[in-house]
């Protein structure tokens, strides 16, 4: 889900900027991993890509005066590749500092941590941060300490909201002022890095896809699948991102899948297609990312009604998904008589 109508983070807001804060641990005897609970200290620059606050119009989900303007969910910012080693814990506490500055007055901004575990989003902290008086061009220092009511289990990302009556989408630039810090480890602890070079994953899908069901596909007409209009084909949507780790097997450009299916339809069709797209809250729920793009490929032809088709076939990802993987099967009206339905077959 996109909407992101209340923010939750404790908090005293300083107009001064302070210098980083340290992190603290209980009193407890000393294990191997990282110290907890802890004060992490997260510059709002370090989780932007070069320095910039993307914004969006938030109107179809956001409370009116609040955050009808809310913080990009597609061009996100957010921590995950520093805190990837150390995720926040409930009991935790985040020392959030920076400087942005608006192109816009603003009266007054929502600030809250979020993580996208499980498909939509939920808040890390707890209470309601707002900053005051935000002057168009004119830099804004940002010192806050929150409390963590939730565990991180996807990204950690900083939202920020506004309400439209301070005019329409405007960016903010983010000036770093101090080093992230993610606690000091306590023993030995090994951090896995996500690999550099390309590789293949073999998998053997039956299982997934023990029941897909090619639906009709409607157009979409204001926002809403036309369910009374001509289909335009066939298709079926496969999530795979479990296949995956995100921490440290995460798909890279260049990844390749090599599928196996045993599978039988009740249906004849000529031409089965496929390709890798991600189907998820973070893309708004449709990206392109194989390297054939919306083309795709074929994947099968001349598949026979309840006979048992053994397939292989391969996907390559022409970019990293955000936060899922999902295998769209799809074929043309000319392909088959309707709908159909493909069925695990077991050996």
């Amino acid at each position: 889900m996109k909407k992101l109508l209340t923010f939750a983070a404790a908090a005293a807001l300083a107009l001064s900027l302070v210098s980083c804060g340290s992190t603290g641990g209980a009193e407890k005897a000393p294990k191997a991993g990282y110290p907890h609970p802890m004060t992490y200290t997260l510059d709002i620059a370090s989780a932007t890509k070069d320095g910039v606050i993307v914004m969006q119009d938030n109107s179809q989900y956001g409370t009116p005066g609040q955050s009808t303007r809310q913080t990009s969910y597609t061009q996100k910012t957010s921590w995950y590749n520093i805190v990837k080693p150390n995720k926040p814990q409930k009991g935790d506490k985040i020392h959030l500092v920076g400087r942005i500055t608006s192109e816009i007055d603003i009266d007054s901004l929502m600030v809250s941590v979020v993580d996208n575990a499980g498909g939509g989003w939920t808040v890390l902290t707890e209470g309601e941060n707002f900053l005051k008086g935000i002057q168009a061009n004119v830099p804004y220092d940002i010192d806050m300490e929150m409390n963590v009511v939730n565990k991180a289990g996807g990204e950690c990302m900083l939202v920020l909201a506004y309400g439209e009556q301070n005019g329409g989408v405007a960016n903010f630039k983010a000036e770093k002022v101090a080093e992230c810090d993610i606690g000091t480890p306590q023993g030995d602890i090994e951090v896995i890095e996500n690999h550099k070079e390309p590789k293949v994953y073999e998998f053997d899908l039956s299982k997934d896809m023990a029941y897909v069901v090619m639906e009709p596909e409607y157009p979409w007409v204001d926002g809403v699948q036309d369910t009374m209009a001509d289909p335009l084909l066939y298709s079926a949507k496969v999530e795979i991102t479990k296949r995956f780790d995100k921490d440290t097997d995460w798909p890279i450009p260049g990844d390749k899948i090599k599928v196996y299916w045993k599978t039988r339809a009740n249906n004849d069709i000529s031409s089965l297609n496929g390709r890798l797209i991600e189907n998820t809250p973070a893309v708004n729920w449709w990206k392109e990312i194989d390297v054939n793009g919306g083309k795709g490929q074929v994947i099968a032809e001349n598949i026979k009604a309840d006979e048992v088709s053994e397939l292989e076939f391969e996907f390559e990802f022409s970019e990293a998904p955000i936060d899922g993987v999902t295998i769209y099967l799809y074929n043309d009206l000319s392909a088959s008589n309707g709908s159909s339905l493909f069925t695990y077959v077991r050996d």
